[in-house]
C-alpha cells in the first residue's frame, strides 16, 4: 500500500528547519575553519571580520571565549551545539520519515561535540567528524526519504540557509546568483512555496547591476527577503 505524500503544515515546518539547522552546522564549522586559517596566515584583521559576522551579538570578549562559545555555548542560538540540538529536536519527530540511519548522523555529531566540550577541546580540526557526518546526513536522506515532497522541503531549507550565510559573509555575485537559482529550482517543485512578491523583489536585487554587499542597507534587505521568501 502506497503511503500518502500529503504533508501537514507542522511537518513541513519541521522538515524545513531540519534542513536549515543541519546546513547551519556545516557552514558555521566551515566559516570557523576559514577564520582560523586567517589567523595561521598572520592576518588577524580578517579574523576580527569573521568574528563579527559569526558573533553578531558581541557576547565574547577574547579569542578563546569566541572559539569555545561558537562551538559549545547553548545560550547562543548561533553556536554549533545549539544548531545541532535544534536539528535533533526536529529530526526525532521526523524519525519515521528520515529513518534511524539518517538520524544517527546527528546523534553521533551531538555525542562527539559533548565529548569535546567535556574535554574542553577548542581545536577546530577536532570538528572534522561533524563536518563529515553533516554531509553523510544528506546522502542518507536522499537514499531513505521516500516522500519526495518531504525531501524537497528539507532541500529548500538547506538552500535558504546556504544563501543566507553567503550573503552574511559577502560571497561574490556569481556564487550568490547560483545559490539563489538553486533555491528557486527546488521551490518550483512545490506549488505555493514561494512568496511571489518577495521573489520579484529578489529577482531585481540579485542582478549583476544591482549587486553590492558593501552597501549595508542593500545587504540587510537581501537577507530579510531571503528569510521571508519561503512559505512554510
Amino acid at each position: 500500500m502506497v503511503k500518502s505524500d500529503i504533508i501537514s503544515a507542522a511537518k513541513a515546518n519541521r522538515l524545513y528547519w531540519l534542513g536549515r539547522y543541519v546546513c547551519r552546522v556545516y557552514l558555521t564549522l566551515h566559516q570557523l575553519n576559514k577564520c582560523f586559517d586567517e589567523m595561521i596566515d598572520g592576518e588577524p584583521e580578517n579574523y576580527a571580520d569573521f568574528w563579527l559576522k559569526l558573533d553578531s551579538s558581541g557576547r565574547y570578549k577574547t579569542d578563546e571565549e569566541f572559539t569555545y562559545g561558537m562551538l559549545y555555548d547553548e545560550d547562543n542560538p548561533s553556536s554549533v551545539l545549539s544548531a545541532l540540538r535544534f536539528a535533533m529536536d526536529n529530526a526525532i519527530l521526523l524519525r519515521e520519515d528520515i529513518m534511524s540511519e539518517t538520524l544517527s548522523y546527528l546523534e553521533m555529531s551531538v555525542a562527539h561535540l559533548k565529548k569535546c566540550k567535556l574535554e574542553a577541546t577548542v581545536n577546530i580540526s577536532h570538528m572534522q567528524p561533524i563536518i563529515d557526518w553533516s554531509l553523510a546526513f544528506w546522502g542518507s536522506s536522499e537514499q531513505r526519504l521516500q516522500n519526495h515532497k518531504a525531501l524537497n522541503i528539507m532541500m529548500i531549507g538547506r538552500n535558504v540557509e546556504n544563501l543566507d550565510m553567503q550573503l552574511r559573509f559577502g560571497y561574490p555575485f556569481r556564487r550568490v546568483a547560483l545559490a539563489y537559482d538553486s533555491l528557486k529550482r527546488y521551490c518550483r517543485e512545490m506549488n505555493g512555496a514561494l512568496d511571489d512578491n518577495i521573489g520579484g523583489q529578489l529577482d531585481q536585487l540579485i542582478t549583476s547591476e544591482a549587486f553590492d554587499l558593501s552597501n549595508e542597507e542593500y545587504k540587510i534587505k537581501l537577507i530579510k527577503y531571503v528569510n521571508q521568501l519561503v512559505r512554510v
